[in-house]
């Protein structure tokens, strides 16, 4: 028995002895990470305008419910007037409610800048869109709120694990809804003035008439994904807690987990909080639906 149990020791080691290093290596190949989401907060700012190639709205359309004159009010203070530019603007619906219809607006920003405590040590990079001459810092549309789409290049720091992330990002900004308290901090239909009405006699066409509009301090919720098979340069261990991103001699927002976004963006002059977006895309077959009390997104 003692003979039998030598000789399977032996055995075992022999086999390990010859198998390769590699298959006892705690490191993980990079074609096995998978894609990472990190969710943030941030603040934009930059000149937007409509691209410069075939500037015009899009097909979505924003419903706006309103008063009898067409009127929008928000915390109590009017937005927007449809009697200041057409009265005929104003409809009403089956069930006797006032509104008013917007198009979306598609927008560029070629000096438009991100700043959020989940990234550091660079920068949006300048990209091509099929629309517009020059390359862009951002881009993205106007409907119920503003949603920017852009790449970052620099560090990427995950909050929640302390990883961190050298490379090219995707990065997603959802702005405030139009009628969240702090609506205003964010570009809206309203001051892009895309209202229409085609039922209207003679039809009112969605015609743009505002090309340049400056984006001060707007917060929004970020996305930023990290492709696959990125290596983190902090790989974070059992136990850690999260780091903050290395400084190149320029103050960064820290990620300290006591520290939340919400502190980080009042200290650069931005309200963070808003409600988030519920939106319904209705096609020809799906009766109209509210989005929050008194708007709604249709596609037509």
């Amino acid at each position: 028995m003692l003979s039998n149990r030598l000789h399977s020791f032996l055995l075992a080691s022999s086999l390990m002895a010859l198998a390769p290093a590699a298959a006892f290596s705690s490191e993980v190949r990079p074609e096995l990470i998978a894609q990472v989401t990190i969710n943030s907060s941030g603040v934009v700012n930059g000149t937007i305008a409509p691209p410069n190639i075939n500037p015009n709205f899009n097909q979505g359309t924003t419903r706006v419910d309103t008063d009898s004159q067409g009127r929008y009010f928000r915390n109590g203070v009017l937005v927007y007037s449809a009697q200041d530019f057409n009265p005929n603007l104003v409809q009403v619906d089956s069930s006797g409610r006032y509104f008013v219809d917007f198009r979306g607006i598609p927008v560029v920003s070629v000096d438009g800048a991100l700043i959020s405590p989940a990234l550091s040590n660079g920068e949006l990079l300048l990209v091509k869109r099929f629309n517009n001459r020059e390359n862009v810092r951002f881009y993205g549309t106007i409907q119920d709120e503003f949603v920017v789409l852009g790449k970052y290049t620099g560090i990427a720091t995950d909050p929640n694990t302390g990883a961190q992330y050298q490379g090219t990002f995707d990065v997603r900004g959802q702005g405030p809804r139009y009628s969240d308290r702090n609506g205003g901090s964010s570009p809206t239909v309203f001051d892009f003035r895309s209202h229409y009405n085609t039922r209207a006699n003679p039809s009112i066409p969605a015609q743009p008439t505002v090309f340049s509009y400056t984006v001060t301090n707007m917060p929004v919720r970020l996305s930023i994904t990290v492709p696959a098979g990125l290596t983190p340069i902090s790989p974070t261990l059992p136990g850690a807690t999260p780091t903050s991103p290395p400084s190149n001699g320029t103050p960064q927002p820290s990620v300290n987990p006591a520290n939340s976004d919400a502190s980080v963006l009042r200290s650069l002059g931005a309200a963070p909080f808003f409600e988030v977006n519920r939106v319904v895309l209705e096609s020809a077959r799906t009766p109209a639906q509210s989005i929050g009390p008194r708007s709604r997104v249709l596609l037509r």
